[in-house]
């Protein structure tokens, strides 16, 4: 798998949530991710979210495909909503 980001859109990520758009790739990792839609009529494109365990922390990543390549859009600590979706679905923890 391929990752990109914009620089700008990095560095923002990293001031707003502590962590780079580049880890993001890890949470493809966790063989339990959880990957759902997080397309919006305003965002003009398919987005997704993957909800991931990395180091005993669930982190989540919104990200569009462009070919073989992932695109970060954001990166950060899962919400409420998104750990109870990780952990209700097959293979999620708990």
């Amino acid at each position: 798998m391929r990752i990109a980001f914009d620089p700008a859109k990095d560095a923002i990520n990293l001031a707003k949530h502590g962590v780079s758009l580049e880890f993001g790739e890890q949470l493809f990792t966790d063989a339990a991710a959880l990957v759902i839609s997080a397309a919006r009529p305003e965002d003009g494109e398919d987005r997704f979210k993957v909800i991931g365990m990395v180091e005993d922390r669930l982190w989540t990543a919104v990200y569009v495909r462009r070919e073989e390549t992932v695109r970060f859009i954001s990166v950060r600590k899962s919400n409420d909503a998104e750990a109870r979706g990780y952990h209700r679905h097959p293979g999620g923890s708990g």
